[in-house]
C-alpha cells in the first residue's frame, strides 16, 4: 500500500547503505520543520563467493520494495549514500562484470605496504589502508570501467553514469587539491586498463526516476560520512565531529587539505566535502566489536549497556583498532586474549568485557582529539556525536568524560538527513548548509552530555597509552 504523498511541502527519499543495513527514508520539510519516516529498512550482508563480495542484486530488490511504497509526487528526488572504498565494474554496454568485492575481503593484505605508503599519502592526502580502492585495484583481475557504489545505484535508478566527487575522493586516487583525478598515479601503478568518468562535485541534478519521470534523480554527497557531516548540527563553521557507526569518522572540516608527516603518521585522511570543503578526519574503529557482541550474544543494545553499567570500571582496554577485532564472528573470546596476551586480567563476566569495550572507544576518541588538535592548531570546546553511536548514552557519557568537554548527541539519523539537506539544496528548497545545519539543530533529540569526574579518566587515559605504547601503536 502506498504512503501519502503529502501536501505542499519538500520531500526527499534518502537511500542510506551501510555495511550492516540499509534505510529508504522519506524526509518532508514543512515551515522549517522536519519529519523522517523510515519507508522500509533492511539488513545487508557479505556473501562468500570465491572472496567476500556484497549482493547487489538482493540490495537493488530491497531498495526498490521501499520506493514502491512511496506515492510519489511532482518534484520529489531520491539520492544514495554508501560507505566508501568498494566499486562495481560495468562492460561497455553497462552491464556489471561480476559482483562487487567487499572491503574486507584478504586479497588487498600487505598491498598498502607494497605501493609505497609515504609518497602515497604525501600525493593524496588519504589515510593509508588496505582496504583503499587504489588497492582493490591493484589485486584486480578484471577490468572495466570503475563505478562507486552510490554512484552504479543512481546510474541504476536514473540510467545516468556519473561518479561524485566525496564517494571518489576515498579510492586514493585522486588530487587532493585540483580534486579530480591523478592520471598520472593511475598510469604509475599500473591501473591504466580501467575506465574512470569525469568527477562532478556534488549536489548535481543528474536525471530522472526511469519508472516515474517526474521524481528526480540527485548525485548528493555518496560517501555515508561526508553526507553525516552535512547534517553536524553545529552553528559555527569551526567544529569537531564524530561519525558513529560500524566505523567511527572523527575529524573536522578545513578549507584545504592537510597533509604532513604528522598527520600521515597520526593516519589522518583528507576526503572532499560538500561545498568545497575538505573533511580532515581518521577512519576507526566504531561499534562494529559491540555489533559482533551483540550478535554473539543475542541481547539488545539496552541489556548490553545496562549490564556494563554494572561493571567495575576501567578493569582494563583494548586497542580498538588491532586487526584481531577486524574479521566478523564472535569477538568475546578474542577480547579476552588480547587482555591475557598485554598482562591485563580478563573480566569473569560478559558484563566487564563490554564496559571494555565502550571505554577503550572513549580512550580512543580522546586519543584522536589530541591528535586533531595537534595537527590543526586549533582547540575544540565541545565534540558533535552523530550517527547510530549517539544514541548510547553510555558511550557519549564515556567520551564526554575522556575529553572532558561536553558532547552534543544527535541525529542519530544524520546521514539520511545530510542527504535530504543536500537534495533540498540543489533543488532550491533550503540556502545552504548553514541554513540546513540550523534546521537540524531544532530536532528534539539533539542534547548535551556534560563531562564528569575527568581525575579518573585522567590517570585511565595514562594506563590506555601505557597500553599503545606497549604495542608499538603511538
Amino acid at each position: 500500500m502506498a504512503l501519502n504523498s503529502g501536501n505542499d511541502m519538500a520531500r526527499a527519499i534518502a537511500i542510506d547503505l551501510g555495511a550492516s543495513s540499509g534505510r529508504v527514508m522519506l524526509i518532508t520539510l514543512s515551515d522549517g520543520n522536519i519529519e523522517l519516516e523510515t519507508i522500509h529498512r533492511f539488513s545487508n550482508h557479505i556473501i562468500d563467493m570465491d572472496g567476500l563480495h556484497w549482493d547487489l542484486p538482493y540490495l537493488r530488490n530491497e531498495i526498490q520494495k521501499g520506493l514502491d511504497m512511496i506515492a510519489f509526487k511532482d518534484g520529489d528526488s531520491i539520492s544514495v549514500d554508501t560507505w566508501g572504498v568498494d566499486y562495481v565494474l560495468l562492460d561497455d554496454d553497462g552491464n556489471i562484470v561480476s559482483e562487487p568485492f567487499c572491503y574486507r575481503d584478504s586479497r588487498t593484505e600487505g598491498a598498502a605496504e607494497e605501493a609505497g605508503p609515504e609518497e602515497l599519502y604525501m600525493r593524496t592526502g588519504i589515510q593509508i589502508m588496505d582496504i583503499n580502492t587504489i588497492f582493490q585495484l591493484m589485486r584486480e583481475k578484471r577490468t572495466g570501467t570503475v563505478m562507486f557504489l552510490p554512484d552504479y545505484f543512481l546510474f541504476w535508478l536514473s540510467g545516468t553514469m556519473n561518479t561524485e566527487l566525496s564517494i571518489a575522493s576515498t579510492s586514493g586516487l585522486l588530487d587532493p587539491y585540483g580534486r579530480t583525478w591523478d592520471m598520472e598515479l593511475i598510469r604509475e601503478k599500473n591501473l591504466g586498463v580501467f575506465s574512470f568518468l569525469p568527477v562532478t562535485e556534488s549536489g548535481n541534478i543528474i536525471g530522472k526516476y526511469i519508472r516515474n519521470k517526474n521524481v528526480i534523480i540527485i548525485s548528493g554527497c555518496g560517501h555515508d560520512t561526508e553526507a553525516a557531516i552535512a547534517a553536524v548540527p553545529a552553528i559555527s563553521e569551526d567544529f569537531m565531529f564524530l561519525s558513529c557507526g560500524t566505523w567511527s569518522l572523527m575529524g573536522t572540516e578545513i578549507s584545504s587539505p592537510i597533509i604532513t608527516a604528522d598527520s600521515m603518521k597520526a593516519g589522518f585522511t583528507n576526503e572532499a566535502g560538500y561545498g568545497g570543503k575538505t573533511a580532515f578526519m581518521k577512519n576507526i574503529v566504531g561499534l562494529w566489536i559491540l555489533q559482533c557482541i551483540k550478535e554473539e550474544l543475542g541481547i539488545g543494545y539496552q541489556e548490553m549497556e545496562e549490564l556494563a553499567m554494572e561493571a567495575e570500571p576501567f578493569q582494563g582496554f583494548i586497542d580498538t583498532d588491532h586487526p584481531v577485532f577486524s574479521p566478523p564472528g564472535p569477538m568475546v573470546e578474542r577480547i579476552r586474549s588480547y587482555l591475557h596476551r598485554t598482562g591485563q586480567k580478563s573480566p569473569d563476566d560478559v558484563a566487564g568485557i563490554i564496559r571494555i569495550v565502550n571505554e577503550s572507544l572513549a580512550m580512543k576518541y580522546r586519543l584522536t582529539r589530541d591528535e586533531i588538535e595537534r595537527c590543526t592548531g586549533r582547540h575544540y570546546g565541545k565534540l558533535y556525536i552523530v550517527g547510530g553511536g549517539s544514541k548510547s548514552e553510555m558511550l557519549c557519557s564515556f567520551t564526554a568524560d575522556a575529553l572532558g568537554i561536553p558532547v552534543i548527541a544527535g541525529p542519530s539519523e544524520a546521514t539520511a538527513y545530510g542527504n535530504a539537506f543536500i537534495q533540498l539544496i540543489a533543488r532550491g528548497e533550503v540556502k545552504d548548509i548553514s541554513e540546513a545545519r540550523k534546521i537540524i539543530a531544532g530536532l528534539g533529540e539533539i542534547h548535551a552530555i556534560q563531562p564528569g569526574d575527568g581525575l579518573k579518566w585522567d590517570a585511565a587515559y595514562r594506563d590506555y597509552k601505557k597500553l599503545l605504547e606497549k604495542e608499538g601503536c603511538l
